[in-house]
Formats: structure tokens, C-alpha cells, sequence
């Protein structure tokens, strides 16, 4: 009898897709690169989630708000939380996930909220998110959000550190999505004991160092960024990630399968 071969279904990696509709901090500066508040929207075939909704937020976001199947909050300072500053113009229905120190910061509130507490894992579809405690404001409480959707991601614009240490959370991660404040300039301040602002991307790499992070993508640019090259600002970062990492410079508008 003549044997059979076997035959092996290839099992692919769903496509996960990252748009930036915006990637500017709270700065005044502004570039064609980098003109609108940071957000990021999360696509996998499943699902679509927004993360952040600042005040100057991209135009386009306005036309689809309501196509999301739930926006995540990391924190209420304005260029993140549009809420903090007024209403939004077009009444929003999909679910606002938020921590009850960012519902509490305003006397303005998103209709259809949902309060997360730190560590917990909330499910959209096929989207596992999970939020941590950063250090980065003293007045505004900030957090970043682990994303489970076939590969590990880390949403954390706004950082100095986490919160009860960087173990639990950058291990294992196949991309970190971090602050693009400060590529060298120390931003980092100290208020009886407790510290708060940015961390240098220079500081980011050394952390997808340490913790095997093979992608990193830059975003929440501030003023060094905005004010010279795409090339340049690559050029720098090269100096401190060698050629080992897999890194980018998120613009405004750009989306990017990144598996």
C-alpha cells in the first residue's frame, strides 16, 4: 500500500493593525509629521479600540467615533481626555473605559463609561486589555494598558515608570508602544518624594533591552521631535538602540501591520 503524506494546515497569526491618528504631546510646536493629540486605534479582525481621545484630536476620528467597539482613557490631561476640556461635539455612545480617578477629574463625563480597576483584564472580542499604574502626573493619574490579541502589546504614551516595578508588565511583550517626550533632555522631576513627567526614549530602549522587547514604536513626540527630521530623529535613536531593535516613529495617519 502506498503511504499517504500528512497534510498540515498552516495556522496564520491573525493581522493586527495600528493607526495614529495623532502622535503630538501637550506641546505648542507642531509639524506636518505631528500635528494632532496623541491616540492610537488597535484593529484586529474581531475588534477596534481606541486608545486616547485628546482635545485636538484628528479631525477624522469625529466621522467614525462611534464604529469603535470601545475606547480606552490612560489618563484626563487634555491632550489625552477630551472631557477634561469640554463635551465632545458628537454625542459618543461606545463604551468609554476609564480608571475612577480620570471619571472624577471632570465635572464633564463621557454617557456610556465603564470604571477599570488596575490589573483587572477587560475583554473586548477578541481583545484582552489590562491596565497598570504608571508614574507620570501628580494631579492626573496616569495608567498603561497591556493588550492580549494573539501578541502582547504595551500602550504607555505618558511615563516615567510603573508602578510596583516593570517585571509583570514589559516581560514577555512583543511590542512596546512608549513616550516620545524626550529623546536625551532629562524630564523627570521630584516633588517631595515623588517624581513625575517623561521618560527619555533613550531610557525606553535600554528598557527593550533588558526585557527582550523586539519592537518598539515612538509616539506622544515632543519638542525635540517635532522640531528636526523624521531622518534625524531616527538617526539619534539608532545611536542608542544599535541595530538590534526594531523601532519606529509613529506619525500622524500612519498604520502599520505590525504582525
Amino acid at each position: 500500500m502506498k503511504a499517504m503524506k500528512a497534510k498540515f494546515t498552516e495556522v496564520k497569526q491573525p493581522k493586527i493593525t495600528l493607526t495614529f491618528p495623532g502622535t503630538k504631546g501637550e506641546i505648542e510646536e507642531e509639524s506636518q509629521l505631528h500635528k494632532y493629540h496623541t491616540s492610537m486605534i488597535l484593529s484586529t479582525p474581531q475588534a477596534s479600540i481606541l486608545f486616547d481621545y485628546g482635545l485636538k484630536h484628528n479631525p477624522s476620528l469625529d466621522k467614525k467615533i462611534n464604529e469603535f467597539d470601545a475606547i480606552f482613557i490612560t489618563h484626563s490631561h487634555p491632550d489625552h481626555y477630551i472631557w477634561t476640556v469640554k463635551e465632545p461635539d458628537k454625542k459618543i455612545s461606545v463604551p468609554v473605559y476609564l480608571t475612577s480617578v480620570t471619571y472624577d477629574y471632570s465635572i464633564r463625563k463621557p454617557d456610556n463609561y465603564v470604571i477599570i480597576e488596575t490589573g483587572s483584564i477587560y475583554t473586548v472580542k477578541d481583545i484582552k486589555v489590562q491596565a497598570f499604574e504608571v508614574i507620570h502626573s501628580l494631579r492626573c493619574p496616569a495608567v498603561c494598558y497591556r493588550i492580549s490579541c494573539g501578541k502582547k502589546l504595551l500602550y504607555s504614551p505618558d511615563i516615567v515608570d510603573i508602578k510596583g516595578g516593570k517585571d509583570n508588565v514589559l516581560d514577555g511583550l512583543d511590542l512596546l508602544i512608549a513616550d516620545g517626550s524626550s529623546l536625551n533632555v532629562n524630564m523627570v522631576r521630584n516633588k517631595d518624594g515623588q517624581l513625575f513627567g517623561h521618560a527619555m526614549i533613550k531610557t525606553i530602549v535600554n528598557w527593550c533591552k533588558k526585557y527582550s522587547i523586539p519592537k518598539l514604536i515612538i509616539t506622544h513626540a515632543g519638542k525635540q521631535i517635532v522640531s528636526i527630521s523624521y531622518e534625524e530623529a531616527e538617526k539619534k535613536i539608532i545611536e542608542y538602540a544599535g541595530q538590534e531593535l526594531d523601532f519606529t516613529i509613529a506619525y500622524d495617519g500612519m498604520s502599520i501591520t505590525v504582525f
